[in-house]
C-alpha cells in the first residue's frame, strides 16, 4: 500500500519532466563511431527556444537522458592560418618639436580612404631633425584582421629598448590609445639574445599610428610586417521577415514582434521603388525591466540610418543592410521614420543571423533527439569548451565534430513548457506544523481522558 502511493506521488513529478520542453527532433548521424558531434540549427529550434543563451536547447538519448552538450546561439568564423604581409607605413614628423619649428604635413588618400602619400617639412634644428620619427600605417581591406606587427630594423643586430604609444583612428583626425606604452627590445650578450620586436594587436579601426616616447635612439626603419588572420565564415545569413503589428506609424514607431530567440547581427528594410528614409531602430524584451520594475526600455541600435530602393532600366539597387555590433536578441523592435518624411505603409523589417548549432557526446545509447522550449529551471549543461579548445590545439584550428542533422520536428509538450513552474512547497515545515498539530492532538486526548477518569471516581 505504502508503495503504490509513492507511484502515485511520483507521477506528477514524472510528467513534469516530460514536459519539461516544447518541441523536439530526431538527430540524424553522420557517422556511427564519432564521440562528438555538432549539428547547425535551423529556424524552427530559434523559433522554440527561450533563453537567450540557449541553455534550454538539449540533446536527449534514446532513455531520455540529458547528455553533456553545449549550445552557441550563433555561428562564429573560424580561426584561419595566420597570413603574414608588409604594411604600407608613412614617417611623420617628430612627436616633439621645437617652440620655433614650422610643421606641416599633408596626408593624401584615394577615393577608397587608402592612404597615398604624406607630405611634411620640418625646419628644425639639428636635435630636433635626429628625433625620432612616428610611424603611420595604413590596413586598408585588412582592416579587422591584424593580430599583430613585426618591426624590422635595417640594423637587425642594434641593441635598443624603446617605448612607443599604440594608437589607433578611422578617419586620421580622432585617435584611440590601444596601448600606452609598447616596448621593442634587441639585447645582446656574447653568444645570447633578446628580441622582442612583435606588437599584439586587437582592432578594427583602419589606421594605426607608432608615437615615439622617447626623444632619439631608434634605428633606420626597414619595414613593418602584419599577422593576419583570414577567418572563415561557416555560417550562411538567413533573414526573419517581420510585418509591422497594426496601430502603429512612422512618428511613433512600426512595432514588430520576433517569435523565439534569434541572434540578429544585421537589419533590412524593404522599400518600394525609387524611395529613401531614415531611420531610428531600437529593440526591448519583457525579460529587461526597467530599474524601477516597470516596463522594459527601449535601447537604440541606430539612429539617422539610411535605407534606399532605385529601379532603373529593369533592375534595382538596394541600400547594404545595416551591421550592428554584437549579437541582439530581443524579442519586440521598433522603427521610426527620421524628420522630414513619412512613409505611406509600413515597411517590412528584415533581421539577419547566422543560425547558431549544438555539440553533443555521444553519450547514452542512440538514438538522440534535440530538445528545445522551456521556461523552468534546467541544470547547466557539461562545460565542453575546454575540451573543444583542446581538441583544436591538437588538430588544427579547422577542426570539428561529426556532422549531425536536424529531422522534421514535432511538437512535444507544446505551450505548458513556457509556463513557469509554481514554486515549490516547503514540504519541511509542513511535516513540523503536522507533527506539532498531531502531538498536540494527542496531548488534548490525553487530557480528555485523565478528565473522564476522575468524573467516573
Amino acid at each position: 500500500m505504502i508503495k503504490r502511493l509513492l507511484v502515485l506521488a511520483l507521477l506528477p513529478l514524472a510528467a513534469q519532466a516530460n514536459d519539461e520542453f516544447a518541441r523536439q527532433w530526431p538527430l540524424q548521424l553522420s557517422r556511427s563511431d564519432a564521440g562528438a558531434y555538432r549539428v547547425p540549427l535551423d529556424a524552427s529550434v530559434h523559433q522554440a527556444a527561450h533563453r537567450r543563451d540557449l541553455r534550454d536547447v538539449r540533446v536527449l538519448d534514446a532513455d531520455g537522458k540529458l547528455v553533456p552538450s553545449v549550445a552557441y546561439a550563433a555561428a562564429t568564423p573560424l580561426p584561419g592560418p595566420l597570413r603574414r604581409q608588409a604594411l604600407q607605413w608613412f614617417a611623420l614628423p617628430p612627436a616633439t618639436v621645437a617652440a620655433g619649428d614650422d610643421l606641416s604635413v599633408v596626408v593624401q588618400r584615394d577615393a577608397g580612404g587608402r592612404v597615398v602619400s604624406i607630405r611634411n617639412a620640418v625646419a628644425a634644428s639639428n636635435a630636433a631633425a635626429a628625433a625620432d620619427p612616428a610611424w603611420l600605417l595604413d590596413l586598408g581591406n585588412d582592416a579587422g584582421k591584424l593580430r599583430a606587427l613585426d618591426v624590422e630594423w635595417d640594423d637587425a643586430g642594434a641593441t635598443l629598448d624603446l617605448g612607443y604609444r599604440l594608437e589607433a583612428s578611422n578617419d586620421l583626425r580622432g585617435w584611440q590609445v590601444l596601448d600606452p606604452q609598447v616596448r621593442l627590445v634587441q639585447l645582446r650578450n656574447r653568444e645570447r639574445e633578446l628580441r622582442s620586436n612583435r606588437i599584439e594587436v586587437a582592432t578594427s579601426l583602419r589606421y594605426l599610428r607608432l608615437v615615439p616616447l622617447q626623444r632619439n635612439g631608434a634605428p633606420r626603419l626597414r619595414g613593418i610586417a602584419g599577422e593576419m588572420d583570414d577567418a572563415v565564415d561557416t555560417g550562411d545569413w538567413q533573414w526573419q521577415e517581420l510585418q509591422a503589428e497594426a496601430g502603429g506609424d512612422g512618428k511613433d514607431g512600426y512595432l514588430y514582434r520576433l517569435q523565439g530567440r534569434f541572434p540578429v547581427q544585421r537589419l533590412d528594410v524593404a522599400l518600394p521603388a525609387n524611395s529613401a528614409m531614415g531611420w531610428t531602430v531600437s529593440s526591448r524584451d519583457d525579460d529587461r525591466a526597467a530599474a524601477d520594475g516597470g516596463a522594459p526600455v527601449w535601447r537604440v541600435l541606430a539612429r539617422g540610418w539610411n535605407t534606399w530602393n532605385l529601379s532603373e532600366a529593369g533592375g534595382q539597387q538596394r541600400s547594404a543592410p545595416l551591421e550592428i555590433p554584437g549579437t541582439v536578441d530581443d524579442r519586440q523592435w521598433r522603427l521610426q521614420a527620421e524628420p522630414g518624411g513619412l512613409p505611406a505603409s509600413a515597411p517590412v523589417l528584415r533581421l539577419g543571423y547566422r543560425p547558431g548549432s549544438v555539440v553533443f557526446l555521444a553519450q547514452g545509447r542512440a538514438p538522440y533527439l534535440l530538445v528545445a522550449g522551456s521556461a523552468n529551471a534546467i541544470e547547466s549543461p557539461a562545460a565542453l569548451d575546454p575540451m573543444l579548445a583542446a581538441l583544436r590545439t591538437r588538430n588544427g584550428a579547422q577542426w570539428q565534430p561529426a556532422a549531425a542533422s536536424l529531422g522534421a520536428g514535432v511538437q512535444r509538450a507544446g505551450d505548458v513548457a513556457y509556463r513557469p513552474a509554481p514554486a515549490p512547497r516547503d514540504w519541511k515545515n509542513l511535516v513540523l506544523w503536522a507533527v506539532l498539530v498531531a502531538g498536540a492532538l494527542a496531548v488534548a486526548g490525553f487530557a480528555v481522558s485523565l478528565l473522564r477518569g476522575r468524573q467516573a471516581g
